[in-house]
């Protein structure tokens, strides 16, 4: 049974493993493939300024992974899910299936028809595996250092 649960100051250094065990996308959103502790500090601190949610995900007492939403994004109003992240070790076991549902349900539950996320253009990975989920493309973005494709699903 797949479980959220709010990553905490102290659980930083897991927050690194799993980032860190996905170099491919690393190298696509940063430039280089393992993160520095200060550019998780920056990320762990930014997601908690913007009031973003981010939890490991839990297998019973395992850490497999990471996701980080934003219920009600300012610019639309809407839900944005920022990261689902499996750590390399547990990828292709079903883990990032269940940890979609988990979040789906959970948005349903807080009344949301709908959820958007942004994919980097050229993470061909993730574009595939959001698609295939039911997500579709309504945008494309530019942002700072990266295209973005913006895409939505109706719950």
């Amino acid at each position: 049974m797949i479980e959220f649960q709010p990553i905490t100051h102290e659980q930083i250094e897991l927050l690194k493993e799993i980032v860190n065990s996905n170099h491919q996308f690393n190298t696509l959103s940063e430039g280089h493939p393992e993160l520095t502790d200060k550019e998780i500090l920056k990320m762990y601190e930014s997601s908690e300024n913007q009031g973003t949610v981010m939890n490991l995900i839990m297998d019973g007492d395992r850490p497999v992974g990471v996701i980080d939403y934003l219920m009600e994004n300012p610019s639309d109003k809407m839900p944005w899910l920022g990261l689902l992240m499996i750590h390399r070790d547990f990828q292709g076991q079903g883990y990032a299936v269940k940890a979609l549902k988990e979040y789906e349900y959970l948005m349903q539950d807080q009344g949301k028809k709908r959820v958007r996320l942004g994919v980097i253009k050229g993470n061909d990975r993730a574009l595939n595996f959001w698609t295939n989920r039911g997500f579709t493309f309504y945008e494309e973005k530019q942002g700072d250092k990266w295209t973005v494709l913006c895409f939505e699903k109706t719950l």
